[in-house]
Protein backbone atom coordinates (compact mmCIF):
# COMPACT_ATOMS: atom_id res chain seq x y z
CA UNK A 1 0.00 0.00 0.00
CA UNK A 2 1.26 3.69 -1.08
CA UNK A 3 1.44 6.09 1.03
CA UNK A 4 1.65 10.10 0.70
CA UNK A 5 4.28 11.42 3.55
CA UNK A 6 4.28 14.81 4.37
CA UNK A 7 7.86 16.23 4.86
CA UNK A 8 8.20 18.13 7.82
CA UNK A 9 12.60 17.95 9.59
CA UNK A 10 14.17 18.65 5.98
CA UNK A 11 11.58 20.42 4.01
CA UNK A 12 9.13 18.11 1.76
CA UNK A 13 9.13 14.53 0.46
CA UNK A 14 9.42 14.49 -3.28
CA UNK A 15 7.72 15.26 -6.97
CA UNK A 16 8.50 14.93 -11.13
CA UNK A 17 10.85 14.41 -14.07
CA UNK A 18 12.07 15.33 -17.85
CA UNK A 19 14.78 15.96 -19.49
CA UNK A 20 16.67 18.24 -21.33
CA UNK A 21 19.85 18.04 -23.76
CA UNK A 22 22.55 20.84 -22.18
CA UNK A 23 26.21 20.92 -23.52
CA UNK A 24 28.25 20.67 -20.39
CA UNK A 25 31.17 18.94 -19.79
CA UNK A 26 33.84 18.67 -16.59
CA UNK A 27 36.94 16.17 -15.70
CA UNK A 28 36.14 12.99 -16.99
CA UNK A 29 33.30 12.99 -18.49
CA UNK A 30 32.03 12.27 -22.09
CA UNK A 31 28.22 12.31 -23.31
CA UNK A 32 27.19 9.12 -25.04
CA UNK A 33 24.47 9.72 -26.13
CA UNK A 34 23.99 13.60 -24.90
CA UNK A 35 21.36 12.34 -21.87
CA UNK A 36 23.52 10.73 -20.22
CA UNK A 37 26.49 11.65 -18.53
CA UNK A 38 29.55 8.99 -18.31
CA UNK A 39 31.83 9.22 -15.35
CA UNK A 40 34.80 8.00 -14.93
CA UNK A 41 35.76 5.55 -12.19
CA UNK A 42 37.89 6.74 -9.02
CA UNK A 43 37.97 7.93 -5.76
CA UNK A 44 36.14 10.61 -3.63
CA UNK A 45 35.22 11.89 -0.53
CA UNK A 46 31.44 10.76 0.43
CA UNK A 47 29.63 12.00 3.46
CA UNK A 48 30.03 15.22 5.91
CA UNK A 49 32.68 15.69 8.90
CA UNK A 50 31.31 17.20 11.90
CA UNK A 51 31.64 20.66 11.06
CA UNK A 52 29.55 20.10 7.29
CA UNK A 53 26.85 19.43 10.20
CA UNK A 54 27.14 22.60 11.83
CA UNK A 55 26.98 24.44 8.84
CA UNK A 56 23.96 23.02 7.76
CA UNK A 57 22.36 23.54 10.94
CA UNK A 58 23.18 27.28 10.05
CA UNK A 59 21.68 27.53 7.08
CA UNK A 60 18.16 25.59 8.37
CA UNK A 61 18.31 27.96 11.62
CA UNK A 62 18.70 30.81 8.52
CA UNK A 63 15.57 29.39 6.64
CA UNK A 64 13.32 28.79 9.86
CA UNK A 65 14.77 32.65 11.00
CA UNK A 66 16.46 31.86 14.20
CA UNK A 67 13.81 29.22 15.05
CA UNK A 68 16.54 26.73 16.57
CA UNK A 69 13.69 24.52 17.80
CA UNK A 70 12.86 22.95 14.19
CA UNK A 71 17.08 22.21 13.45
CA UNK A 72 19.61 19.49 14.94
CA UNK A 73 22.54 18.72 14.10
CA UNK A 74 20.81 15.21 14.83
CA UNK A 75 19.00 15.52 11.50
CA UNK A 76 21.78 15.16 9.26
CA UNK A 77 23.90 12.73 11.75
CA UNK A 78 23.56 9.83 9.24
CA UNK A 79 25.93 11.95 6.77
CA UNK A 80 28.48 10.87 9.10
CA UNK A 81 31.01 9.82 8.97
CA UNK A 82 32.82 11.05 5.85
CA UNK A 83 35.12 8.22 4.01
CA UNK A 84 37.10 8.14 1.04
CA UNK A 85 34.97 5.80 -1.76
CA UNK A 86 35.52 4.11 -5.45
CA UNK A 87 32.88 4.17 -8.10
CA UNK A 88 33.73 2.05 -10.88
CA UNK A 89 32.80 4.17 -14.23
CA UNK A 90 28.94 4.68 -14.70
CA UNK A 91 26.60 6.46 -16.71
CA UNK A 92 23.81 8.72 -15.28
CA UNK A 93 20.84 10.57 -16.44
CA UNK A 94 21.98 14.54 -17.02
CA UNK A 95 18.37 15.43 -15.21
CA UNK A 96 16.07 14.10 -13.83
CA UNK A 97 13.01 11.13 -15.66
CA UNK A 98 10.59 13.34 -17.20
CA UNK A 99 6.52 12.48 -16.80
CA UNK A 100 6.96 12.33 -20.90
CA UNK A 101 9.76 9.44 -20.64
CA UNK A 102 7.46 7.71 -18.21
CA UNK A 103 4.56 8.25 -19.94
CA UNK A 104 5.98 6.29 -23.03
CA UNK A 105 6.73 3.40 -20.72
CA UNK A 106 3.17 3.63 -19.54
CA UNK A 107 1.67 3.70 -22.97
CA UNK A 108 4.27 0.41 -23.66
CA UNK A 109 2.50 -1.59 -21.30
CA UNK A 110 6.19 -1.95 -18.90
CA UNK A 111 5.22 0.46 -16.31
CA UNK A 112 2.17 1.46 -14.23
CA UNK A 113 1.00 4.93 -14.11
CA UNK A 114 2.45 7.01 -11.85
CA UNK A 115 0.11 8.25 -8.94
CA UNK A 116 0.60 12.62 -10.34
CA UNK A 117 -2.00 13.60 -12.81
CA UNK A 118 -1.22 15.13 -15.93
CA UNK A 119 -3.93 17.41 -16.01
CA UNK A 120 -1.74 18.59 -12.71
CA UNK A 121 0.07 22.45 -14.02
CA UNK A 122 2.17 22.17 -10.92
CA UNK A 123 4.18 19.38 -11.07
CA UNK A 124 2.41 17.42 -13.94
CA UNK A 125 3.54 18.82 -17.08
CA UNK A 126 5.61 17.07 -19.98
CA UNK A 127 9.36 18.39 -19.47
CA UNK A 128 9.11 18.00 -15.77
CA UNK A 129 10.09 15.49 -13.34
CA UNK A 130 8.10 12.46 -12.50
CA UNK A 131 6.79 11.88 -9.54
CA UNK A 132 4.28 9.99 -7.73
CA UNK A 133 5.94 6.93 -8.07
CA UNK A 134 7.26 3.89 -5.70
CA UNK A 135 10.84 2.40 -5.42
CA UNK A 136 9.88 -0.61 -7.46
CA UNK A 137 8.03 1.61 -10.31
CA UNK A 138 11.31 3.65 -10.27
CA UNK A 139 13.30 0.64 -10.60
CA UNK A 140 11.07 -1.12 -13.53
CA UNK A 141 11.47 2.25 -15.31
CA UNK A 142 14.96 2.26 -15.53
CA UNK A 143 15.23 -1.27 -16.56
CA UNK A 144 13.23 -0.51 -19.05
CA UNK A 145 15.46 2.47 -20.64
CA UNK A 146 18.38 -0.23 -19.94
CA UNK A 147 19.54 0.88 -16.76
CA UNK A 148 18.98 0.64 -13.26
CA UNK A 149 18.44 3.03 -9.96
CA UNK A 150 22.18 4.49 -9.31
CA UNK A 151 23.51 3.68 -5.54
CA UNK A 152 23.93 5.99 -2.81
CA UNK A 153 27.73 6.44 -3.72
CA UNK A 154 27.56 6.85 -7.41
CA UNK A 155 24.32 9.63 -7.02
CA UNK A 156 26.93 11.34 -4.88
CA UNK A 157 29.98 11.53 -6.80
CA UNK A 158 28.10 13.04 -9.54
CA UNK A 159 26.94 15.61 -7.01
CA UNK A 160 29.72 16.74 -5.85
CA UNK A 161 33.26 17.58 -7.39
CA UNK A 162 36.46 16.60 -6.12
CA UNK A 163 36.84 19.67 -3.64
CA UNK A 164 33.69 18.13 -1.37
CA UNK A 165 31.52 20.59 -1.87
CA UNK A 166 28.52 20.90 -0.09
CA UNK A 167 26.21 21.78 -3.80
CA UNK A 168 27.24 20.80 -6.88
CA UNK A 169 27.67 24.25 -8.23
CA UNK A 170 30.14 24.97 -5.19
CA UNK A 171 30.73 25.62 -1.52
CA UNK A 172 28.26 28.52 -1.05
CA UNK A 173 24.18 28.46 -1.07
CA UNK A 174 23.14 30.66 -4.06
CA UNK A 175 18.97 30.63 -3.74
CA UNK A 176 18.72 30.99 -7.21
CA UNK A 177 20.45 27.65 -8.66
CA UNK A 178 18.30 25.57 -7.72
CA UNK A 179 14.04 24.82 -7.30
CA UNK A 180 13.95 24.84 -3.73
CA UNK A 181 11.58 25.82 -0.44
CA UNK A 182 10.66 27.93 2.05
CA UNK A 183 10.60 27.02 5.48
CA UNK A 184 7.64 25.25 6.38
CA UNK A 185 7.43 22.66 2.89
CA UNK A 186 6.06 26.33 1.29
CA UNK A 187 7.26 26.53 -2.40
CA UNK A 188 9.57 29.85 -2.54
CA UNK A 189 8.91 31.58 -5.85
CA UNK A 190 12.47 33.59 -5.37
CA UNK A 191 13.72 30.84 -7.58
CA UNK A 192 11.16 31.65 -10.26
CA UNK A 193 9.26 28.52 -9.61
CA UNK A 194 6.66 28.13 -6.81
CA UNK A 195 5.98 24.19 -7.08
CA UNK A 196 8.09 21.86 -9.94
CA UNK A 197 10.50 23.27 -12.85
CA UNK A 198 10.81 21.35 -16.07
CA UNK A 199 14.32 19.92 -16.09
CA UNK A 200 17.24 21.47 -17.01
CA UNK A 201 15.97 24.90 -15.92
CA UNK A 202 19.47 25.74 -13.46
CA UNK A 203 22.06 25.10 -15.84
CA UNK A 204 24.22 27.18 -13.27
CA UNK A 205 23.58 24.57 -10.65
CA UNK A 206 25.20 21.96 -12.78
CA UNK A 207 28.11 19.59 -10.96
CA UNK A 208 31.20 19.58 -11.79
CA UNK A 209 30.38 16.95 -14.17
CA UNK A 210 27.53 17.95 -15.81
CA UNK A 211 24.47 16.25 -14.19
CA UNK A 212 21.63 18.83 -13.78
CA UNK A 213 19.21 19.22 -10.63
CA UNK A 214 20.97 17.34 -7.89
CA UNK A 215 19.83 19.61 -5.86
CA UNK A 216 16.27 20.48 -5.55
CA UNK A 217 13.47 19.81 -7.83
CA UNK A 218 12.28 16.64 -6.46
CA UNK A 219 13.96 13.93 -4.23
CA UNK A 220 15.55 11.28 -5.89
CA UNK A 221 15.17 7.45 -5.23
CA UNK A 222 18.07 5.33 -5.00
CA UNK A 223 19.08 1.65 -5.12
CA UNK A 224 20.27 1.87 -1.45
CA UNK A 225 18.42 0.27 1.47
CA UNK A 226 19.40 1.96 4.61
CA UNK A 227 21.52 0.11 7.70
CA UNK A 228 20.40 -0.38 11.00
CA UNK A 229 21.90 2.53 12.77
CA UNK A 230 23.85 3.90 9.72
CA UNK A 231 26.12 0.82 10.23
CA UNK A 232 26.59 -0.36 5.79
CA UNK A 233 27.32 3.55 5.68
CA UNK A 234 30.21 3.46 7.78
CA UNK A 235 31.67 0.09 7.66
CA UNK A 236 30.48 -0.96 4.75
CA UNK A 237 32.95 -1.80 1.53
CA UNK A 238 35.15 1.07 -0.01
CA UNK A 239 34.75 0.27 -2.82
CA UNK A 240 30.94 0.10 -5.20
CA UNK A 241 29.12 -0.15 -2.15
CA UNK A 242 25.49 -0.97 -2.87
CA UNK A 243 24.13 -0.44 1.03
CA UNK A 244 22.45 -2.57 3.58
CA UNK A 245 20.95 -6.33 2.19
CA UNK A 246 17.85 -6.30 3.81
CA UNK A 247 15.01 -3.56 4.95
CA UNK A 248 12.42 -1.66 3.65
CA UNK A 249 13.86 1.73 3.59
CA UNK A 250 15.50 3.10 0.51
CA UNK A 251 17.55 6.43 0.79
CA UNK A 252 17.14 9.14 -1.61
CA UNK A 253 18.60 12.29 -2.14
CA UNK A 254 19.03 15.70 -3.69
CA UNK A 255 16.20 17.67 -1.81
CA UNK A 256 12.80 18.91 -3.71
CA UNK A 257 10.86 22.15 -4.52
CA UNK A 258 9.56 21.87 -1.05
CA UNK A 259 12.79 21.71 0.88
CA UNK A 260 15.11 24.24 3.04
CA UNK A 261 18.23 24.63 2.04
CA UNK A 262 19.79 22.40 4.53
CA UNK A 263 18.07 19.75 2.56
CA UNK A 264 19.65 20.69 -0.82
CA UNK A 265 22.85 19.46 0.10
CA UNK A 266 24.72 16.85 -2.16
CA UNK A 267 25.43 15.01 1.42
CA UNK A 268 21.58 15.10 3.02
CA UNK A 269 20.37 11.16 3.14
CA UNK A 270 17.16 10.29 3.78
CA UNK A 271 15.65 6.65 4.57
CA UNK A 272 11.97 6.28 3.11
CA UNK A 273 9.68 3.26 2.96
CA UNK A 274 10.15 1.54 -0.49
CA UNK A 275 6.28 1.87 -1.29
CA UNK A 276 5.86 5.50 -0.53
CA UNK A 277 5.18 7.76 -3.29
CA UNK A 278 5.37 11.49 -3.00
CA UNK A 279 4.70 14.60 -5.52
CA UNK A 280 8.01 16.03 -4.87
CA UNK A 281 10.11 12.38 -5.05
CA UNK A 282 11.21 11.22 -8.44
CA UNK A 283 14.60 9.95 -9.77
CA UNK A 284 17.10 9.62 -12.03
CA UNK A 285 18.76 6.25 -13.81
CA UNK A 286 22.62 4.99 -13.79
CA UNK A 287 23.98 2.80 -16.34
CA UNK A 288 26.70 0.21 -16.87
CA UNK A 289 27.12 -0.02 -20.52
CA UNK A 290 30.64 1.07 -21.54
CA UNK A 291 29.39 2.83 -25.03
CA UNK A 292 26.60 4.49 -23.71
CA UNK A 293 23.47 2.46 -25.18
CA UNK A 294 20.71 2.73 -22.88
CA UNK A 295 17.50 2.24 -25.19
CA UNK A 296 15.74 5.04 -25.94
CA UNK A 297 13.12 6.80 -23.87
Amino acid sequence: MTRWIPWTALGALLALAAGLPLEAQGPGVSLEPERVVWIDGGHFRRGSRPEDLRSALTLCTRAYRGRSDRCSEELWALELPQRDIYVSRFGIDRTEVTNAAYARCVAAGACSPARVSLADDRVGQPQMPVSGVTHRQARTFCEFAGGRLPTESEWERAARGPDGRPFPWGHQWNDRLANHGAAGSQPDPIDGHRYAAPVGSYPGGASPRGVLDMSGNVWEWTADRGGPDGHDWEAGPAVDPTGATTGGERMVRGGSWRSTPDALRVTTRIPVPEGTTAPDLGFRCAYERPRGAPRRR
